[in-house]
């Protein structure tokens, strides 16, 4: 076998065959074959023959011990072990590999190799054979090593890492231990400040009821006369009184709220029908501030699911607060749907004075009130919006405020059809049925027995409209006696229906009713000709004469009420449904003053519009025998408002004396001729002609 590279030299004789005692030649590898390998293994590789000469140096090799390849090769291993830049580099590891790749130990595991200078490298040293004689590699680790040098601090430090967020956690859970034994804490606190709270407005309210019933009967006399520094007094006393009172309430609704003692009832209602409610409760405040309403109501709501009143609660503080705080502009009540199907978004948008945006995180707090002289004209108790607040939560809503000053306010809060995230205390549909049927039949066995009984026309009659059974019980038993009876109606239909078909002397109506409140009530009695003359006296634990007085109340009593007040006001209101009632238009307030003193000096019954607008609104909600007009009035003049009541199916029938001093040119008279219209010049204006030319026009109607 030829070996690669080696030339045979022939001579002319033929080659004798040897003889098995012939000598050997030694094999001696070629460095060509050895480069070839080297520079398959990419690495540092060093070959020696069998004499143990090195034979075969590649580059990376004697390049990191600072040599030439020429330099070291023929040299024997020995020799190149004891070479000054060998030894200046050696290190145990490293001579031990050399010895063993001299020696015969030639194992196939490799040998991990270090050195120390020129810096620390570490390298993998493996022995191979090839023919004639043995290779040594070299494999840089010096990357690795670092690595795993790393690696190992790395999770050290992780190791400590974990030990101090195992510590800290331990410290952590000890404190939440803490917290939560804290927040028990408070959570009890709260729970019996509530409670104390509820118990005491309940306690202060009697006392104080009772303070504001004496006022009133000293200021309507009913025990003699006072003189002016007593009646300014009893004034201030019931000032104060009713802003106590107002404050009593607004804590209870909030102790109320938060010991969880606020009732929901979750019913169906129809969105339009609930606008309209909301609207024609809040027209009487719109109009008198000469503001704008807009109801913008997305046309695809019909039905949702919640506890309505509740919500009519949140509308009308908002919508008040709104007109509270708007001298002009428009008021915005705004319903869309949302992107999920039972949530609504409720807006009540204004364009008054506004709040500072510094105040948003603040308004909501309870007692807590907007500093300067807005906030000083405007006056309140600073609980209106933390208790809408919480009103809202209770539904499972969210409350939010956008506004700018001088630009106006934007309240928004939306109200899922049931609420979410609120597993206590959740009425299912078959319990608020069950509810409804047992409140129906305990309703029904009530209203036939109080119809069993025949109605003596000897006696005035009394209509009750409450929802609640104990309060009709009180006040059946405050009322029957010589000289009145009652009838009871258990919700504003039924008292409705029962208006209509009895005609009852006085209504005694209550504001906080399901499906129909008072308010609604007091509008359909006021609008119906058949009902409209029939006093309202309205009895609720709302304060709120203002509204009611506006949508034609003849008297209001905010509970609890005292039988013999109450019966001294039916009597009162018996009496002036005896006598004539009269409307005085004028925007002159001094002429209107004189004129209602010579009505009232003759028994008659009488109330001031001082401007048309106010006229119109008066005779669309009250029925009157006669209406005095004057004709030059600012805006809305005299002849605007006798076209409202041409058109007013009930007010058309009713007389009017039109009061002037104006000139009346050909096509004035036109306008004023008619059966019911009766002209009396300013001109000839006294006390006996006035009362003569009433007494003429009332004794032909």
């Amino acid at each position: 076998m030829r070996s690669p590279g080696r030339k045979t030299i022939k001579t002319g004789k033929p080659a004798a065959k040897k003889a098995g005692s012939a000598r050997k030649r030694s094999f001696q590898p070629e460095p060509g074959l050895y480069r070839a390998i080297a520079e398959q293994l990419a690495e540092m590789v060093i070959v020696r023959d069998a004499d143990s000469r090195i034979i075969f140096v590649s580059g990376p090799f004697s390049s990191f011990f600072g040599l030439t390849t020429d330099a070291i090769n023929g040299m024997t291993v020995t020799e190149f072990m004891n070479l000054p830049e060998i030894q200046s580099r050696m290190s145990d590891s490293f001579n031990r590999a050399l010895a063993r790749w001299n020696g015969t130990d030639h194992k196939k595991e490799p040998v991990r190799v270090e050195f120390a200078s020129p810096g620390p490298a570490v390298f993998s040293c493996e022995f191979g054979s090839v023919p004639g004689g043995q290779w040594f590699r070299m494999k840089d680790l010096t990357a690795q090593s670092q690595s795993e040098s790393m690696i190992a601090v790395a999770a050290k430090d992780l190791e400590n890492r974990k030990f101090d967020f195992e510590k800290r956690y331990r410290e952590m859970e000890r404190s939440q231990s803490e917290l939560e034994r804290m927040k028990h804490d408070i959570l009890e606190a709260n729970r019996l400040k509530s409670e104390f709270l509820a118990n005491m407005s309940h306690e202060l309210r009697t006392p104080l009821n009772s303070i504001l019933a004496l006022s009133s009967i000293l200021l309507t006399r009913m025990d003699g006369e006072l003189n002016e520094e007593q009646e300014k007094q009893i004034i201030i006393i019931e000032r104060s009184g009713k802003n106590l009172l107002r404050l009593i309430n607004d804590i209870l609704d909030l102790s109320k709220i938060e010991a969880g003692r606020m009732d929901l009832i979750i019913s169906e209602y129809d969105v339009l029908e609930f606008v309209e409610n909301i609207k024609m409760t809040i027209m009487p405040l719109i109009r008198e501030s000469s503001l704008e309403f807009i109801a913008d109501i997305d046309p695809s709501i019909e039905v949702h699911s919640t506890d309505e009143n509740k919500l009519k609660q949140i509308l009308l503080n908002l919508l008040s607060n709104a007109v509270k705080f708007t001298p002009s502009g428009s008021v915005t009540l705004s319903i869309q749907p949302t992107k999920f199907a039972d949530v609504l978004e409720f807006s009540v948008i204004d364009t008054g004075i506004g709040i500072d945006s510094s105040h948003f995180d603040t308004i909501f707090d309870p007692f807590r009130q907007l500093d300067g002289s807005a906030t000083r004209k405007y006056g309140g108790t600073g609980l209106g919006l933390a208790i809408t607040k919480k009103i809202v939560e209770l539904l499972g809503g969210r409350l939010t405020v956008e506004s700018e000053i001088g630009k106006g306010s934007a309240f928004r809060f939306f109200i899922p059809s049931r609420r979410r995230g609120m597993e206590n205390n959740i009425l299912t549909e078959n319990e608020i049925e069950q509810m409804i049927r047992q409140t129906g039949t305990g309703r029904k066995e009530e209203e036939t027995d109080t119809f069993t009984v025949q109605l003596d026309s000897e006696k005035k009659t009394i209509l009750l409209i409450d929802d609640d059974k104990e309060s009709l019980y009180i006040m059946k038993k405050y009322i029957d006696g010589n000289l009145y009876q009652t009838l009871m109606a258990k919700d504003g239909d039924d008292g409705i229906a029962k208006a209509v078909e009895f005609q009852p002397d006085i209504i005694v109506l209550d504001i906080m009713m399901p499906k129909k409140d008072g308010w609604i009530v007091l509008q359909e009695l006021k609008q119906n000709a058949v009902t409209r003359q029939i006093p309202v006296m309205i009895i609720s634990i709302v304060d709120n004469k203002k509204l009611g007085f506006s949508l034609g109340a003849s008297d209001y009593i905010v509970k609890p009420v005292v039988k013999d007040m109450l019966l001294k006001r039916i009597s009162k209101l018996c009496a002036e449904k005896e006598l004539k009632r009269i409307l005085i238009v004028d925007d002159d307030l001094t002429q209107a003053e004189l004129v209602e003193e010579i009505l009232q000096s003759d028994d008659y019954l009488s109330e001031v519009a001082t401007s048309g607008e106010m006229a119109i609104q008066l005779v669309r909600r009250k029925s009157y025998d006669l209406i005095i007009l004057d004709l030059l009035m600012p805006q809305v003049d005299g002849f605007v408002v006798l076209d409202n009541l041409r058109n007013d199916p009930i007010a058309n029938k009713t007389p009017v004396l039109i009061l002037t001093g104006k000139l009346l040119t050909k096509d004035d008279q036109e306008k004023l001729s008619g059966k019911n219209y009766h002209l009396f010049m300013k001109s000839m204006f006294s006390r006996e002609k006035l009362l003569e030319e009433i007494h003429a026009i009332l004794g032909r109607n």
